[in-house]
């Protein structure tokens, strides 16, 4: 009969209420949660449209939450295609600058054309 070793499993806890603690979290993890907070509020948002589907302030947070969440898709494959890690933050920092500025753009012409 083989005998099977035990790994130790190294659990890493952190002190939610350090911000030491939180500096420390890499940029790619910061992505990851933007993301996917961003998934989940797009997904209430888009029943809150349906309810009140005239209210334009969850029209635009909606659209703002689109534009954020598919600059970070956009980064996830331009990693995958095998972008130098050394334009990892310079990727992150210019894909949420043009979501936003397509959402200044978007909200501006909804505002002043409708």
């Amino acid at each position: 009969m083989e005998e099977t070793k035990m790994v130790d499993r190294i659990i890493r806890r952190r002190d939610l209420l350090s911000l030491s603690e939180w500096r420390s979290t890499q940029l790619g993890m910061w992505a990851w949660l933007i993301q996917r907070v961003s998934a989940l509020l797009i997904i209430i948002l888009v029943a809150l449209h349906l309810v009140y589907p005239y209210i334009v302030s969850i029209q635009a947070t909606m659209v703002f939450f689109v534009f954020l969440h598919a600059a970070l898709g956009l980064r996830v494959i331009f990693l995958d295609l095998g972008t130098d890690t050394a334009l990892h933050r310079v990727l992150f920092y210019s894909l949420v600058a043009l979501a936003l500025i397509l959402f200044v753009i978007v909200l501006k012409y909804r505002l002043f054309y409708f």
